[in-house]
């Protein structure tokens, strides 16, 4: 619904501006006036409600090994993604970070019936009680896997999925940590910044994701960091 409001408002004020630069070319002035108030008018309410959705929105925080679904400006929300587990190990010997890593296993999957599908342009951090934002560690992400993961975007057939790492290094002394992931090219994300309630839109509050704690996979994560640093 509201992608064909946007499709709407862009016909329509698009529409409007035409006819009054036609009035205008054919002397009509008045009525070249009265269209280009129409289409500011339009336009300008359209803007309002973007912004009052936005605003009225509230930050989600999805259960652990709960599925976030992407659904984006083409209504396609087969693509989803959740937090199988998070297994934390200590900064690494001779690593310029100081803190705690934090290896999030995630599980991309697709409920399409038949099309293959790809997630593309992945935006993944970690956000905390205060606002802070973690970029992933890919240093540390090559020193544990030794570059056997791979691209983290792969294909997915209809109905299945796959997982991969993804390592972060968070201070010690972080508090409510939750991961955010989104998806789509840069063009998607500008026409989602103008649609009323999605999430890429304009000062709107993002869908995160809980990090489960997992204390037999803490033990494993140690176990291998230590060895790594032998």
């Amino acid at each position: 619904m509201n992608v064909l409001l946007l499709l709407a408002t862009v016909i329509g004020v698009g529409g409007l501006v035409l006819a009054a630069i036609l009035s205008h070319v054919m002397g009509a002035r008045l009525r070249a006036v009265a269209l280009g108030i129409g289409a500011l008018s339009w336009l300008g309410l359209y803007t309002v409600g973007v912004l009052v959705t936005s605003l009225a929105s509230h930050e989600t925080v999805l259960a652990a090994g709960t599925t976030k679904r992407f659904c984006g400006f083409y209504l396609d929300c087969h693509l989803g993604v959740a937090v199988l587990s998070d297994s934390t190990a200590p900064a690494m010997a001779g690593s310029r970070e100081v803190g705690t890593y934090h290896v999030l296993r995630l599980q991309f999957s697709s409920s399409a019936l038949r099309a293959t599908l790809t997630p593309y342009d992945l935006r993944i951090q970690v956000v905390d009680a205060d606002g802070r934002r973690y970029e992933r560690d890919l240093e540390a992400e090559a020193r544990l896997y030794g570059g056997t993961l791979g691209p983290l975007a792969r294909p997915i057939r209809a109905g299945e999925s796959y997982t991969a790492p993804v390592v972060f290094s968070l201070p010690r002394d972080v508090t409510t940590p939750r991961l955010f992931v989104g998806e789509g090219l840069g063009i998607d994300r500008v026409i989602e910044g103008v649609l009323i309630g999605d999430e890429d839109s304009f000062l709107h509050r993002k869908t995160m994701l809980a990090l489960p704690g997992q204390s037999e996979s803490r033990r494993a994560a140690s176990q291998r960091v230590g060895r790594l640093t032998l």
